[in-house]
């Protein structure tokens, strides 16, 4: 399959080299694509480095691995209609001041030609395409108003090694999905260090 992964940080570079090594057909976005630093990822990768827009046009998928101020701009830049986009960005609040809608809802109501799946926002990168290196029963949630869409990603997550999906049903639930991410934050700070992730116990529900 051919995807397009926006960013050429630790995220994006991460993700598209799993992508790479599953087989698929993976080119990179980068704002400076000319630039002697994304042409030294693109020959340590063996992956391309296109523009943003060049890199979503590749595409039948999109994932957006860019800082959350930097999302909507650049996709309104993108031609990513038809596609499945895979949104792992969180919106900062540093710079974006109080979550008053949450990104992955902003996507696709800017985008509503385009399946929009919210996935991997509160994993340390290492782990979203290894979480075997991290011994218990840890989990990743996934919400989309795309079932079928929501289903071809899951099969993705799968094939990175993610046992425990949890399917919190559509984009409403990125308002609980993204704001995780200050828990995570404290987290890392706690811990001293991002090989952590959150695991989820249940039983027979009362009644």
């Amino acid at each position: 399959m051919k995807i397009g992964v926006l960013g050429t940080g630790q995220v994006g570079s991460t993700i598209a080299g799993k992508l790479k090594a599953l087989g698929h057909d993976v080119v990179m976005g980068s704002r400076a694509p000319g630039e002697d630093k994304a042409r030294k990822l693109a020959a340590d990768t063996g992956i391309p480095v296109l523009g943003q827009a060049e890199a979503a046009a590749h595409g039948e998928w999109v994932v957006t691995a860019l800082p959350g101020e930097n999302v909507l701009e650049t996709l309104a830049q993108c031609a990513i209609g038809g596609k499945i986009l895979v949104d792992i960005s969180n919106y900062n609040s540093a710079v974006d001041g109080p979550i008053g809608t949450t990104l992955g809802e902003a996507i696709q109501r800017a985008h509503p030609d385009t399946s929009v799946v919210k996935t991997l926002n509160s994993v340390s990168a290492h782990l979203m395409v290894d979480p075997a290196s991290l011994p218990g029963n840890h989990c990743v949630f996934i919400a989309s108003d795309d079932a079928g869409a929501k289903q071809e990603v899951t099969a993705l997550l799968a094939a990175f090694g993610w046992v425990h999906i949890v399917d919190l049903g559509t984009l409403e639930a990125c308002r609980a999905m993204e704001q995780l991410i200050p828990l995570w934050m404290k987290l890392e700070r706690a811990l001293g260090g991002p090989n952590f992730n959150l695991g989820l116990v249940s039983g027979p529900q009362p009644g």
